[in-house]
């Protein structure tokens, strides 16, 4: 199947944790008496990082649940596959054909069940999260043994027998803004509208959900765009920046001028009125 090129969306967009976050990565050697779950970090800066396959990941499920809400059948119905990675199972359509009903899959990717020819390359693209330079200087100030981060101890308890384990977890402190860049390829100009109405709402959704681990407990709440300060915060949030280029813009090298919205909500209300108004001139 032909794809078709009609430009791009780009939006930075950064967020604020409102609870200190755990997403974790293996242990190197910890001695006993160190560190049970440390964070991940950039390989360079040593800076944590949110990983744009974490974010992705958490998005992909929201959409196949709103999608499945709105259609008032879940989309798990003889189309849920796991492809021997782990235990997590995902929908996937079997056919470019059958992919483009869908926007989870239109939207995500999808490799099928089949194997050959099946394959839908996903139209969104979703980069690591890096941490503003504002976190980076305040993080940087931190006293601990580890830089950048806060060491949280915690202590489970065996619901049958009440003995304890304690434990310590890595967490990067609330108030770290991030920022990722999400960038949309355009191929239907008669699905963008609903392929990105999804993803918005799926945003709106993680903000009353979390991300990384041990949500339950209270960790991983986030803000996009611009959040109130916490108590004792000294960091300052940012506004989502959004850039509708069309294809033109790359055949004649024209600048194109991002757009700023405070909120989710915002953003969701522009995409309603005429925000994409630039990729049909």
């Amino acid at each position: 199947m032909e794809r078709q090129f009609h430009g791009k969306i780009i939006i930075e967009l950064p967020f604020k944790l409102l609870t200190g976050t755990h997403i974790g990565n293996a242990n190197d050697g910890f001695a006993i008496g160190g560190i049970d779950k440390v964070v991940i970090r950039d390989a360079v800066t040593r800076l944590p990082i949110v990983p744009g396959s974490s974010l992705k990941g958490k998005l992909r499920s929201i959409v196949e649940a709103l999608e499945g809400m709105e259609k008032r059948q879940p989309l798990e119905q003889g189309k849920w596959y796991n492809r021997g990675h782990s235990t997590m199972y995902r929908h996937e359509a079997d056919t470019r054909e059958e992919a483009l009903k869908h926007a989870v899959d239109r939207t995500f990717g999808t490799t099928g069940k089949s194997g050959a020819d099946t394959n839908h390359p996903a139209r969104l693209a979703v980069s690591d999260a890096q941490v503003t330079p504002k976190t980076a200087e305040v993080l940087s100030e931190l006293e601990g043994d580890f830089p950048f981060t806060e060491i949280k101890s915690e202590n489970f308890l065996d619901r049958i027998t009440s003995a304890a384990n304690p434990r310590s977890l890595e967490r990067v402190p609330a108030g770290s803004v991030f920022v990722s860049r999400l960038t949309y390829t355009v191929e239907n100009l008669d699905q963008v509208r609903d392929d990105l109405r999804f993803v918005l709402a799926a945003l709106e959704w993680l903000e009353d959900d979390y991300i990384g681990g041990n949500g339950s407990r209270g960790y991983g709440r986030v803000k996009f765009g611009q959040a109130q300060k916490l108590p004792m915060d000294t960091i300052d949030s940012l506004p989502i920046r959004v850039t509708v280029k069309p294809r033109r813009a790359y055949l004649e090298d024209t600048a194109v001028e991002a757009q700023e919205y405070a909120s989710v909500q915002a953003l969701k209300e522009a995409l309603k009125g005429p925000l994409l108004q630039p990729l049909s001139r």
